[in-house]
């Protein structure tokens, strides 16, 4: 009986190899089908497409799009020699051509955003406003009907001028008027940044100063002034950007934005 097992698995082996050659050679002698999304070197082409006003990246990125897909096409950016390199069949190099004509164009140029910030100290003391400029009018008008103040000094002006996605910080001295009618003014250092800063448009098209964030702090005597928020500027509006508590005081900061072009 044993026997007879052997026999019968050695007859399986054997037929197993004979199948395998077989198959071998029939392989070797009829190669398999070639892939339809194979493409040899021949068919496609290489080109080096120069890029004068855009980031070469951001256009590889929307190129993409307009490649073959097949194996071995490829799109390659260099910022550093502002050139895209394309392989991919001809057809493809035409159209990616075209597309680069038409979107490798200069940028509109973006204004400046010219800033200007007012630093007010609002008390029942002295007998009105201190140096304040023509355009802070209709601001004390406000702040007036506002707040429980009848003064308003003007304790610091800064003015900056910045882009827009850029970030702005600033430091310096007020003057702090004295408490006493017609006594000196003592120092008030303060501190003020803008992060965020970008352009923007209305649903009427009307352009828009966008602040993420704003934060202006002023150290008194025995106590901090903050305040911090984020805001939007209509050009050339100016805006009470908050108050802060300084002792029987109010510190105020107003602002200002125009588009400079």
């Amino acid at each position: 009986m044993i026997k007879t097992v052997r026999l019968i698995s050695a007859a399986i082996s054997l037929t197993l190899v004979l199948v395998m050659t077989a198959y071998a050679q029939q392989t070797s002698g009829n190669p398999q089908p070639v892939p339809d999304n194979y493409v040899t070197e021949k068919n496609f082409k290489s080109k080096v497409f120069d890029v004068k006003y855009r980031d070469p990246n951001s256009l590889a990125s929307v190129l993409s799009r307009l490649t073959s897909g097949f194996k071995g096409a490829s799109i390659a950016a260099s910022t550093e020699f502002k050139t895209i390199t394309v392989r991919d069949f001809p057809e493809n190099l035409v159209t990616i051509e075209e597309a680069i004509r038409r979107l490798d164009t200069p940028m509109a140029p973006r204004p400046d955003i010219e800033l200007h910030m007012y630093v007010l100290i609002a008390s029942n003391n002295g007998g009105g406003v201190t140096d304040a400029p023509a355009e802070l009018k209709d601001v004390l008008t406000e702040l007036r009907g506002t707040l429980t103040y009848k003064n308003y000094d003007l304790a610091a002006t800064v003015i900056q001028r910045l882009t827009d996605t850029s970030n702005l910080q600033g430091s310096g001295t007020a003057d702090l008027p004295s408490v006493n009618a017609g006594g000196p003014s003592s120092p008030l250092p303060y501190e003020f940044y803008l992060r965020n800063v970008s352009l923007a448009q209305s649903s009427a098209g009307a352009p828009s100063i966008q602040i993420g964030e704003f934060s202006f702090s002023a150290l008194g005597e025995h106590e901090r002034a903050v305040i911090k928020t984020a805001l939007n500027l209509r050009d050339g509006e100016k805006v009470v950007v908050g108050t802060a508590a300084l002792r029987n005081r109010a510190l105020a900061v107003v602002l200002t934005a125009k588009l400079v072009k």
